[in-house]
């Protein structure tokens, strides 16, 4: 995934991603007709505002994300964005006294948060509510890119790209609220032994003829465990990696990295990996494929032996080469 400049600001200087989100979408509205004509769309409505506010205050309604205000000030219009953060105690009942006869309520959160957003508003309405809506950022987004198709700005555009890019960081990089399985002991029981696992793995392949693990050492991080070694002169580290283990395609826990070769470059070493599997491997990085129903010992060995055949895949690649 890129990552463009909002999202790289925000990313290092911001804590509050949904703020963010929330002025970039009420900047569109304000500056281009073909974000309120998506609005329409999403909201089932012939007109809407021209003019909204974030943040604006109510008396004792709470504060709502943005504001879409007629012209004579009465409220036509509420967006809550929203990402994984829980609902406040003004959402949505409070935020519905807000908006006039006719208004409406629309949510913006993750594809992923859709269906259990819904369940929980309509929980806390007693039901549906024909004023309120549920849509995810993807969606409201691409029905601005379609509009504005229909006579094209470069700098909407350019816009959208932007905040499309901080929405799917958020989509996958945020944390959700923690739910009964998150909290589950076996979570944290299966994490310590992944760490285990490929401590296992480190004695098996010092004893490799084609390893060096002279001067290099077993590290532990923010997201796991692993250790560097050398073989065939590449540089490479095998580790447990959680974040990987969910934010890659293919959600393996364990990842080898090959870092160098000599007088190879990455580039050379990130295309042999994807020759041998395109599936698999992330640039210089590969996952290594676990099945269900393999206890410790099968683990280490399928691992050890992954190891060793991609290292043998590229040191004859790249030596042939």
């Amino acid at each position: 995934m890129n990552n463009s400049l909002l999202a790289h600001i925000a990313s290092n200087f911001i804590s509050e991603y949904e703020n963010v989100a929330n002025s970039s979408v009420a900047y569109l509205l304000n500056e281009y007709s073909a974000a309120q004509d998506a609005l329409k769309s999403v909201l089932g409505l012939t007109e809407v505002p021209t003019y909204y506010i974030t943040e604006l205050s109510s008396s004792s309604n709470g504060r709502p994300d943005i504001t879409g205000l007629h012209n004579d000030g009465s409220k036509a219009v509420i967006i809550e964005g929203k990402f994984w953060a829980n609902l406040t105690e003004n959402q949505p009942a409070n935020y519905l006294k807000e908006l006039d006869d006719s208004g409406k309520l629309l949510f913006l959160a993750p594809e992923k948060r859709l269906i259990s957003l819904i369940l929980e508003v309509e929980k806390r309405l007693g039901g549906e509510d024909r004023n309120v809506v549920v849509c995810s950022w993807i969606k409201f987004l691409g029905l601005v890119e379609i509009e504005n198709n229909k006579n094209h700005d470069n700098h909407l555009a350019s816009d959208l790209i932007q905040i499309k890019e901080l929405c799917q960081k958020m989509d996958s990089e945020g944390m959700p609220p923690l739910s009964l399985s998150d909290l589950d002991p076996m979570n944290g029981r299966i994490t310590s032994q992944f760490a285990d696992v490929i401590g296992d793995c480190n004695p098996i392949l010092r004893e490799w003829e084609h390893s060096d693990f002279k001067g290099l050492q077993t590290t532990s991080s923010k997201y796991g465990h692993g250790f560097y070694f050398r073989a065939y002169q590449f540089g490479c580290y095998l580790s447990f990696d959680s974040y990987r283990w969910f934010i890659r395609d293919i959600h393996s826990p364990v990842w080898l990295k090959v870092i160098e070769h000599e007088f190879k470059t990455t580039e050379q070493i990130k295309q042999a990996l994807n020759d041998f599997d395109p599936i698999n491997s992330y640039g210089e990085e590969y996952g290594i494929q676990l099945q269900t129903g393999m206890d410790k010992a099968q683990l280490v060995e399928n691992i050890v032996n992954q190891t060793k055949m991609v290292l043998e895949h590229l040191n004859n690649k790249l030596s042939s080469g």
